[in-house]
């Protein structure tokens, strides 16, 4: 019975750079929020938390591994968009009665998951809280800024008094979130840049920044965004073109140094990749609306022949 399993709090599902700079965040507070793993390890792993410019501090995390050994309130799923059922499949028989799940994910089209009705499942825009892996179970964090948190039917205010309590939990801890009424643009406005920047670091090889000093995929950019921009006057959301290239140069600047999630598995070779749910995505909505996006679809194909020639197929191909 799940009422015999070990109760706990929070829980995150994910042990990438934002999953572990989260994780150091509750432990930072002496708050439990054990990292959920895909294989047996340690039940205490040794990581390393860097703030930019800061000395690294080392840290034990705590692991769960078994469903049936814990209860779960609070999930928080911060892994890739193609594993998000993988971790649903795993880990719902551990979610209490009015437990609530927080999607992390970049992309779209990765939702289909079958939860118990009265568990509450809420999006979160990431684009402030932002942080890469500079080796093995170490992460640096590089900004943390407000982020989004919401529902896709746009209530204008947190459903429950208790989650505006997880609010201001993760708020305290320096999870700066915001709650809106808008989550649905700004999850495409977040796809978009996604998309923008992603797909070219890989094309370049190249950290963020680096793509401010390429005039080719400055160019890119600017043309991708005109074409997002009208995209998203015909799903009648409100993104323009300009506004869109300037949160994306924002970005760039305030991440010089990162080296995107999508850059860092082409470099270890791995399989899979978000590309499918983030750049084809909104080619395929264009698509819908029968808007051209030429260049999009370029950048797309590019990034595909890359992993492709390599070896490394498209997670959907």
């Amino acid at each position: 019975m799940i009422s015999d399993r070990r109760q706990e709090e929070w829980c995150i599902a994910g042990d990438g750079a934002i999953g572990m700079a989260l994780a150091y965040r509750f432990h930072q507070q002496s708050l439990s929020a054990p990292i959920l793993t895909k294989h047996q390890q340690a039940e205490a792993v040794e990581m390393v938390y860097e703030p930019v410019g800061q000395e690294p501090v080392k840290w034990s995390a705590h692991t769960l591994f078994k469903p049936s050994d814990v209860a779960i309130r609070r999930l928080v799923i911060a892994t890739k968009a193609y594993s998000v059922a993988d971790v649903i499949e795993k880990w719902s028989p551990s979610l209490t009665e009015d437990a609530v799940v927080y999607f992390l994910q970049n992309g779209t089209g990765f939702y289909h998951y079958d939860l118990p009705q009265s568990v509450c499942s809420l999006f979160v825009v990431n684009g402030g809280f932002t942080a890469y892996l500079k080796g093995v179970h170490h992460v640096v964090q590089s900004a943390m800024k407000p982020i989004w948190i919401g529902v896709d039917s746009g209530d204008s205010a947190p459903p429950t008094g208790a989650i505006e309590q997880d609010l201001q939990l993760l708020d305290s801890i320096g999870f700066h979130v915001r709650w809106t009424d808008e989550i649905v643009k700004h999850r495409w406005e977040k796809l978009s840049i996604n998309a923008i920047v992603n797909a070219q670091a890989v094309i370049y090889n190249a950290p963020n920044g680096e793509l401010l000093t390429h005039p080719e995929a400055t160019a890119n950019t600017k043309k991708m965004c005109d074409e997002l921009g009208t995209l998203f006057e015909a799903m009648k959301i409100d993104i323009s073109a300009d506004g869109l290239y300037q949160e994306t140069l924002d970005l760039l600047q305030a991440t010089s140094k990162n080296i995107c999630s999508t850059l860092q598995d082409y470099r270890r070779g791995v399989t899979r990749h978000e590309l499918d749910y983030i750049n084809l995505a909104l080619i395929k909505e264009g698509q819908d609306h029968q808007i051209s996006m030429p260049v999009c679809e370029a950048v797309y194909a590019k990034v595909k022949s890359l992993f492709l020639e390599k070896g490394r197929p498209s997670s959907l191909s």
